[in-house]
Parts: C-alpha cells; sequence; structure tokens
C-alpha cells in the first residue's frame, strides 16, 4: 500500500513536469494513474471491508455480504456488454467532434 501511495506521488510529480513541458497527453496519462494508483492504495487498504461501521465490527459491510447473487451478477454483465460498444462510440465521437483546442489566438463570441 505504501508503495502505491510513492507511486501515486511520483506519477503526479511527473505530471507536473510535463504540463510545465506541454507534453498534455503525457500529463494526461500520469494524472490517470495518480487516480488509479491513490484508489487502487484505499480499497487494498479497506479490503476486505467496503464500509466500516462506527458502530460495531460486526455490522462491516464487506465484500462478501455486499456481492449479489450469481444470476443477478450474470445478468448485469451481459447487460454491460451490450451497452458497453455504444458508450465507447459515443465517447470517440465527442472526442472527435471536441478534439480541437482553443487558443488565444481564436476570438469566440457569446
Amino acid at each position: 500500500m505504501d508503495r502505491l501511495a510513492a507511486l501515486a506521488g511520483a506519477a503526479l510529480f511527473m505530471a507536473g513536469r510535463f504540463i510545465k513541458r506541454q507534453c498534455d497527453g503525457w500529463a494526461f496519462v500520469m494524472t490517470g494513474a495518480v487516480i488509479i494508483l491513490s484508489m487502487s492504495s484505499v480499497f487494498i487498504g479497506l479490503f476486505p471491508r467496503v464500509m466500516i461501521s462506527s458502530i460495531s465490527p460486526d455490522y462491516h459491510l464487506t465484500v462478501f455480504n455486499a456481492a449479489s447473487g450469481a444470476y443477478s451478477l450474470q445478468v448485469m454483465t451481459y447487460v454491460s456488454l451490450t451497452i458497453l460498444p455504444f458508450v465507447l462510440g459515443y465517447q470517440i465521437w465527442s472526442y472527435y467532434v471536441f478534439r480541437k483546442r482553443i487558443d488565444d489566438k481564436e476570438h469566440l463570441e457569446y
């Protein structure tokens, strides 16, 4: 867990360096790595607990007692795999539409 936090700190430092060098793609990758590494360290630190109870340790919500049944997990998998191409297509389309950056040379009218 400490290694993940150190890696997240290093990725944050590198993101700052890439922003100063105006390497936008690498800065984006590094900030994404910061988010993934920091959230991973939180989840690894909490595992197997999902939510910690302040009343009693008997009432902790764990991964095992929070999971759905096998059939509902199967249905959710099929639904998400059906919808995933549409979500990815929309993301690609919106990136294509908004891919051009606006700079100081362009005049915006409202």
